[in-house]
């Protein structure tokens, strides 16, 4: 029963898409291309910059419609001297605005500008990290964060550059004895180039 639940909402939902979408093709396509694939994978490389330290970082993300998805990251210390050596952070996020303007016909008409505002996200997850001289996932806990992406071919598909950040507290930090290391309470920002490819799924107009 849920199953068909989730297909009915995925059809109204397509459903409210198409009959905004042939109101707005009369004056352009205002989606940018949002609309030709229901399933949007974005992978990238960048550097994520913390209280802890400075790394590089790959991400995969993955989003329906772009409207809402799924993250994971990974950054990679390559001197044993950091601490943590390693943190991989997994999650999901949403993209309240691009639905909600659409809809109502809220474009600015400039695909850069209108791309770069709806592609503001919240982003709630956990992240797993391996402390200097300890095992991964020795140290793991709560991350919460915002986005943000900048088109550099004023089009849904192609590359982004991407900025996102927020903070981590670990499952220790609130404990009357915190270990030393710094993850236990991080703040970090995350800076990259990240490509979109847009996945036909049968779900879309």
């Amino acid at each position: 029963m849920k199953r068909y639940i989730g297909v009915g909402a995925g059809a109204a939902i397509v459903f409210a898409l198409s009959l905004s979408g042939t109101q707005a093709l009369a004056a352009g396509d205002t989606t940018y291309g949002r609309l030709e694939g229901a399933v949007e994978i974005s992978p990238g490389l960048g550097a994520t910059l913390a209280s802890y330290g400075a790394r590089p970082t790959f991400e995969l993300r993955g989003r329906y419609l772009s409207m809402a998805g799924a993250f994971l990251t990974y950054e990679e210390g390559f001197a044993k001297t950091l601490d943590p050596r390693r943190v991989v952070a997994t999650g999901v996020e949403l993209r309240p605005l691009f639905f909600a303007r659409w809809l109502r016909g809220q474009e600015i008409g400039q695909a850069t500008l209108d791309l770069f505002i709806d592609s503001f996200s919240l982003e709630l997850g956990a992240f797993f990290a391996e402390p200097s001289g300890q095992r991964f996932g020795a140290r793991m806990g709560l991350q919460a964060g915002v986005g943000l992406e900048l088109p550099l071919l004023g089009r849904a598909e192609g590359l982004f550059l991407t900025a996102h950040g927020g903070g981590r507290f670990s499952d220790q930090w609130a404990s009357s004895e915190p270990a030393p290391s710094a993850i236990e309470r991080a703040a970090f920002v995350t800076f990259g180039l990240a490509w979109h490819e847009l996945i036909e799924v049968g779900l879309t107009p």
